[in-house]
């Protein structure tokens, strides 16, 4: 069958693999009747829970047998010399052959950025490869980077985080004059250690960045700014703890003290309004992190991913390869080395 969009997906990665995978993978093609996905995984693993969905999901749904799986304890030296024929590495191939257009995983993330390096390779200008994803703010986005993908960082490669951070976000929020900041402990310009210092001044004195300042961690989800650029110790730190936030309030919302009846009352009455926003904050629902500065479309999943959050993360592989991410920021960043080149 002839499609307009095809998706890798590594069924082994994560804490749950196949049993969130292919229940993800089922409701995504249910809803989008035109789209194809190829799972790799090993196929005597996939086939017990492939035969239990609709025919119309299973005849769009191909499966190439993968004999090597990727744990999460696997290093990354281990992943590029002894797993080149993982579920990873074959889906990731598909992407580099064009026949998909973006490949998702909840896989290990150190073994997916050295395998994503070798088999499709980094931009033109690009040292490293950054996590990023939109988060909710409160009314818009904001694109946070580097996601735990680089822990130190040089003031340059803050710079080119900041560079792809603004190509990705024109792409997920629909806007075009972007602001940009980094992350640290204070707004003070002398607070931070010296690389973060120095990149504060190397975006300062770029034409093409609209830098703010810095930012702290509440400031990520005020709205203040659309790209929010930091490390990746620091952008996961503060990513997982803001989830960890978020589920206990939900966890503490629907608490309802029988022992006191005016808690109860004011707690009913709340109740319905606080559900709403708890299902709009709800971490699954923002699953799925782009691997910026890779040759190709690669998303990845959060390692504990349910089916629902899994699901999150195929739809924002398919925003990714419908908008042909990677090429956009490949271009925005080979543009920049001709700049740079010109002027020297």
């Amino acid at each position: 069958m002839s499609s307009q969009l095809r998706l890798a997906v590594d069924a082994m990665g994560g804490d749950l693999g196949p049993r969130s995978v292919v229940p993800a993978c089922a409701r995504f093609l249910i809803r989008f009747p035109q789209a194809e996905l190829s799972l790799f995984g090993p196929r005597s693993q996939l086939q017990s829970l492939l035969i239990k969905q609709p025919p119309s999901v299973r005849e769009r749904l191909e499966v190439i047998d993968c004999a090597q799986v990727i744990t999460q304890g696997c290093n990354p030296i281990q992943a590029l010399r002894r797993k080149r024929e993982s579920s990873m590495a074959k889906a990731l191939e598909a992407v580099a052959s064009g026949a998909c257009g973006a490949m998702v995983t909840s896989g290990n993330t150190g073994a997916l950025l050295a395998l994503g390096r070798s088999i499709l390779g980094t931009v033109e200008g690009v040292r490293r490869p950054a996590l990023g994803k939109s988060l909710p703010t409160a009314d818009a986005s904001c694109f946070l980077l580097d996601l735990g993908a680089n822990i130190d960082c040089s003031a340059e490669d803050l710079v080119q985080f900041a560079r792809m951070g603004m190509e990705a976000q024109k792409i997920f929020s629909g806007k075009s004059n972007l602001t940009v900041a980094l992350l640290n402990i204070g707004a003070e310009e002398h607070k931070g250690t010296e690389e973060i210092r120095r990149a504060g001044k190397l975006l300062q004195s770029d034409p093409g960045i609209n830098y703010v300042g810095f930012v702290e961690g509440h400031d990520i989800f005020t709205g203040i700014v659309d790209v929010v650029v930091c490390n990746g110790l620091m952008g996961n730190v503060a990513m997982k703890s803001a989830e960890g936030i978020i589920r206990l309030i939900g966890q503490k919302t629907f608490t309802i003290d029988k022992k006191a009846p005016i808690k109860r009352f004011f707690g009913q009455l709340a109740i319905n309004l606080l559900r709403k926003w708890r299902a709009q904050l709800e971490p699954g629902r923002y699953n799925g992190a782009s691997f910026l500065g890779l040759e190709g479309n690669v998303i990845k999943s959060h390692g504990g991913a349910s089916s629902e959050a899994f699901y999150r993360a195929l739809l924002t592989a398919k925003e990714c390869a419908e908008s042909d991410l990677a090429h956009k920021v490949g271009s925005a960043m080979s543009m920049q080395v001709q700049r740079q080149a010109g002027s020297e």
